[in-house]
């Protein structure tokens, strides 16, 4: 999306850079459009809580799920038996 050169971006815009900054860095002129919407846009802001929230949780419940399976492993009976199943849907 394209957002360089001007200094108000619209509501679309701003929520594609909340979700960008999710996975990347913002360069300073993205971060400025953003701060300068946020600051006059309820509805993108409650959306960015909203977004930090889910991010937030999704963390915390990938980390509680890799706790619980560590020391988790199959028997090499079930392996055994996941493979041969397996070997059977190929044919």
């Amino acid at each position: 999306m394209d957002t360089k050169g001007k200094m108000m971006i619209t509501c679309k815009e701003a929520t594609f850079l909340i979700s960008k900054k999710q996975q990347d860095k913002l360069n300073w002129f993205e971060r400025l459009q953003l701060n300068l919407h946020l600051m006059m846009c309820k509805y993108c802001r409650r959306f960015a809580e909203q977004v930090s929230f889910i991010t937030k949780a999704i963390a915390s419940l990938k980390k509680k799920v890799m706790n619980q399976s560590a020391g988790v492993s199959l028997s090499d009976e079930k392996k055994q038996l996941i493979k041969k199943k397996l070997l059977e849907q190929k044919k």
